[in-house]
């Protein structure tokens, strides 16, 4: 890790010369949806790179024997204005069921990636942009979450690079790498279990949100801001509820008072 970045890497150095080594950061945990659950990834391919890598973002775990579920992001380098997407749900792999969205600015900048999982919907969003809803094929089963890098084979041809080839020797060693500055794993808060945390401070709820906020008691001094630090929302006291359905896809920061404390949070708004 530097600069607050870690660092997902790739060697072409390998003695074998059968396939490159890559790196796979697995959670100890596995994350189920429950009332919903939502990944928030701040990656970027870095510079200089090849085609022929795949940066992974992704949940991942096997179910019955041979199959599995899946929820990712792929970066290609061989794409660097796409984003690539992809969902199984207790199936064998293989091609699975993929999607790819352009970017504006290429894989290459840092961009927010985005997992909404819900027990009757997946969706990706990148930088607030929903690119993708899924209704159909949802994974029910729990799941270990990914960050990896590695260089598929000729069995993906749109992200294969024939010329990326291991090395036999490391003074001839490359390394490739995807930066990733930023990690968050959010459960959504259960209704049935705001009243028990009601005395110890104000809780509001859904989050992540798309129409309105609520809070569990009357708050005061109010302000949302986005994560830069821009106002969006200032009031000063909040009896009711609070709408965000004028909020674009993203976090925000969200601060008020109450018994003379004051508490700041991050607010997701699909």
């Amino acid at each position: 890790m530097a600069n607050s970045e870690v660092s997902i890497d790739l060697d072409t150095y390998n003695p074998t010369g059968f396939s490159l080594y890559g790196t796979d950061l697995i959670s100890n945990r596995t994350f189920l949806p429950g009332n919903g659950l939502v990944i928030t990834v701040r990656a970027k391919m870095k510079t200089p790179i090849i085609g022929g890598i795949v940066g992974g973002i992704f949940s991942y775990n096997l179910t019955t024997p041979g199959n599995h579920d899946e929820i990712d992001f792929e970066l290609l380098t061989n794409q660097l204005n796409s984003v690539h997407t992809n969902v199984y749900s207790d199936q064998p792999l293989g091609v699975g069921h993929p999607d790819s969205s352009t970017v504006t600015n290429p894989i290459t900048q840092y961009h927010t990636y985005t997992i909404t999982w819900l027990q009757n919907e997946v969706t990706w969003a990148i930088d607030s942009i929903i690119i993708k809803t899924e209704t159909t094929l949802i994974p029910d089963n729990p799941m270990h979450f990914h960050l990896n890098l590695w260089a598929p084979a000729t069995d993906w041809p749109s992200a294969y690079n024939a010329a990326l080839q291991p090395v036999s020797s490391s003074s001839t060693n490359t390394t490739y790498s995807m930066l990733v500055d930023y990690v968050q794993v959010d459960s959504l808060i259960s209704v049935g279990t705001i009243a028990e945390n009601v005395k110890a401070e104000p809780i509001f709820y859904p989050n992540p949100a798309h129409e309105n906020i609520s809070f569990t008691a009357p708050v005061t001094n109010l302000s949302i801001s986005t994560i830069n630090g821009d106002m969006i929302e200032n009031r000063e006291m909040i009896n009711d509820n609070v709408s965000v359905n004028n909020l674009v896809p993203g976090i925000y920061i969200i601060r008020y008072e109450y018994a003379n404390k004051q508490y700041t949070k991050k607010l997701i708004i699909y």
